[in-house]
């Protein structure tokens, strides 16, 4: 039998990871609005509202990246689909889905999302973080001239240039 106090860390673990992901796309956010459309092409309002019809469409992010002038290749509109349906699981049905009855498979199968919904926001977040980095490389010479906080995101910026 699987300790209960596990499956709580797991689902501890979890939450975190979305947060972590929510904050580095508000960092994002906010490194937007803080250059406007003078530097991006898109007021700060205008991001705010598409951001709004991302919540409700989930489609506006190639929006967003067309405006910034990016590869539309870069476009992750699934796993950004994919992500916001397990974070919603995550935080409205997981105990229905997964612990309703405490069967041994049900929780390993709790332990099993927990852990790739980490993974997954681990890709996430990084993705988001390469993308932060990406957009301060326009205000400087070359990656060298970088704040420090940024730096540390080389190899974020690295998986991001590989999507």
């Amino acid at each position: 039998m699987i300790d209960e106090s596990y499956v709580y860390t797991r689902i501890g673990m979890a939450l975190v990871s979305a947060q972590r992901v929510e904050f580095i796309a508000g960092q994002l956010l906010d490194h937007l609005k803080e250059f406007d459309e003078e530097v991006y092409g898109i007021t700060p309002a205008e991001f705010l509202d598409r951001t709004r019809a991302f919540k409700r469409k989930h489609k506006t992010l190639g929006d967003i990246f067309t405006l910034l002038k990016l590869n539309p290749k870069l476009v992750i509109e699934d796993e950004l689909d994919k992500y916001k349906d397990l974070r919603n699981t995550l935080a409205h049905n997981f105990w229905k889905e997964y612990l309703n009855t405490k069967t041994e498979h049900q929780t390993k199968r709790a332990i099993d999302f927990c852990n790739e919904f980490r993974e997954f926001s681990t890709q996430m977040e990084s993705f988001f973080k390469g993308f932060t980095y990406f957009l301060a490389l326009r205000h400087v010479k070359d990656r060298d001239h970088l704040d420090l906080n940024f730096k540390k995101w080389d190899s974020d910026f690295e998986y991001f240039m590989s999507r």
